[in-house]
């Protein structure tokens, strides 16, 4: 009895470094969720978000063509956002507003997306070269797609609505 006592033990010991390194159910999710962000042309960025009081956002950002840059503007949501901001739509305030001023219909799609966002998403962020998301990857993959394929239509939208290179 005591033979097999040890021969579990000493099995255990040899397996237990691998399970320590299985990828948990998390990290799963995450991962999942940032390949159907690859998949539809995102970036995964994790260098720092605008918004320095809130740690662990990560970046998802859309390239705008090259001879097609997007508009400058930051959304943030109200909640990290100063009253003394411009409101955008319920919940939105503008950290930047859009130079140029978006086309009625830019706008309008806008904030379908913005409706359409997970409540963890705090920021997005447009310039000449992208769109980003910055947001706490709250969702599975499944739950977030009508929110990326909204995404990647504005980015798509959006690319020309900025000032254009002389």
């Amino acid at each position: 009895m005591e033979i097999f006592l040890f021969l579990g033990l000493a099995v255990f010991l040899i397996l237990s470094p691998a399970l320590w390194l299985r990828p948990g159910l998390h990290e799963k999710r995450r991962s999942a969720l940032r390949v159907a962000a690859r998949e539809s042309g995102a970036a995964i960025r994790a260098d720092k978000p605008p918004l320095q009081a809130v740690e662990g956002l990560v970046g998802y950002r859309w390239r705008y063509p090259q001879a097609a840059p997007g508009s400058d503007f930051t959304l943030v949501r109200d909640d990290h956002a100063s009253d003394r901001l411009q409101e955008a739509m319920a919940g939105w305030r503008w950290r930047q507003a859009p130079l140029p001023p978006l086309s009625e219909d830019n706008d309008r799609r806008l904030k379908e997306v913005l409706l359409a966002l997970p409540e963890d998403a705090l920021v997005v962020e447009s310039g000449p070269q992208g769109l980003t998301l910055w947001w706490e990857e709250s969702r599975e993959a499944k739950a977030f797609e009508p929110a990326l394929r909204a995404l990647v239509d504005l980015v798509g939208q959006l690319g020309g609505s900025g000032r254009h290179r002389k």
